[in-house]
C-alpha cells in the first residue's frame, strides 16, 4: 500500500469539506479525477476522505480507526480555512471548488481562476452547498439556480479569511429565505431556533408571507451533520443583523 504524504491528505481533506457524504464514492467523477494524479487508488482516496469523516464530531459513520497524519491535518486546517481552500486546488491544478460529483473539476487556467479571494469564496459555496447537500435549509429546495450560500456573519464583517472562509459560517438558502436573513427580517438561534422580525409580523398582510416566513417562527430546524453554524456567528446575526423592532 502506497504511503501518503501530507499534501496528499490534505487534499483528501479539502475533497471531504466540499463533497456531499452522499457523494464520498467511487462513482464520483472528481475523485476519479484526483487519485491517479496523487498516486493513489480510487478507493483508497474515497477511504481517507471517510477518515475525515470520523474526526468530525457532527458526521456519522465515518472509519473506525483513523491515522495520526489524518488528525493532524483536520486540527491544521479546521481553523485554516483560507490555506486549505488555496493549497489545494494549487497543488492538483483543478478548479476543485466549481467541480461536481458527474462532471468532475476543470483546470485552473486563468488569472480569475487563481485570484485568492476568487477561489476562497468558490471553497466557501462549495463546502457550503455539500453540508446540506445542495437543499435549501428551511424548504429542502434542491434547484441550483435560486440557491445561495449565505454568510451568517456577513463577508464585510469578518475579521480574516478564516471567517470568511469556513462552512461554519454559512447556511444554504433558497434566494427567499437568503434575503430574508441578509436583510434581518429572520435570524435562527444558537439551539436552531428560527425568529421573525416584529418588523414582519406587524407588516405582512399577504397570505404568502404568513405562510412561507411568518409560520416559521419558533420552529426548531434540523440538525446539521458536519460544519454546523458555529454558535458565535449565530450570536453574531442575532445581535448585529436580527431587526428585534420596527
Amino acid at each position: 500500500m502506497a504511503s501518503w504524504s501530507r499534501d496528499e491528505i490534505l487534499i483528501a481533506y479539502a475533497l471531504y469539506c466540499v463533497t456531499p457524504l452522499s457523494k464520498i464514492n467511487p462513482s464520483n467523477k472528481t475523485i476519479q479525477q484526483v487519485a491517479p494524479m496523487i498516486g493513489h487508488s480510487v478507493s483508497s482516496l474515497v477511504l481517507r476522505m471517510r477518515n475525515f469523516q470520523s474526526l468530525d464530531p457532527a458526521a456519522p459513520n465515518g472509519m473506525a480507526h483513523v491515522a495520526k497524519a489524518d488528525k493532524s491535518i483536520y486540527e491544521e486546517f479546521c481553523h485554516d480555512w483560507g490555506t486549505l481552500s488555496l493549497a489545494a486546488e494549487t497543488l492538483t491544478g483543478l478548479a476543485l471548488f466549481d467541480s461536481s460529483p458527474l462532471q468532475g473539476a476543470k483546470p485552473l487556467s486563468s488569472l480569475t481562476d487563481r485570484n485568492k479571494v476568487s477561489r476562497e469564496r468558490a471553497f466557501f459555496r462549495q463546502s457550503v452547498r455539500a453540508v446540506y447537500d445542495g437543499k435549501c435549509y428551511i424548504s429542502g429546495c434542491a434547484l441550483p439556480g435560486i440557491l445561495v450560500a449565505s454568510h451568517i456573519k456577513p463577508f464585510s464583517s469578518c475579521r480574516d479569511e478564516n471567517e470568511r472562509t469556513t462552512p461554519e459560517n454559512g447556511i444554504y438558502f433558497n434566494t427567499f429565505y437568503d434575503r430574508a436573513f441578509d436583510t434581518g427580517l429572520m435570524t435562527i438561534t444558537p439551539d436552531r431556533k428560527a425568529r421573525i422580525s416584529p418588523i414582519v409580523k406587524d407588516l405582512a398582510k399577504d397570505e404568502f408571507t404568513k405562510v412561507w416566513l411568518l409560520a416559521l417562527d419558533g420552529q426548531t430546524l434540523p440538525s446539521v451533520n458536519r460544519f454546523a453554524p458555529r454558535k458565535e456567528f449565530l450570536e453574531y446575526h442575532n445581535d448585529m443583523i436580527f431587526k428585534k423592532a420596527v
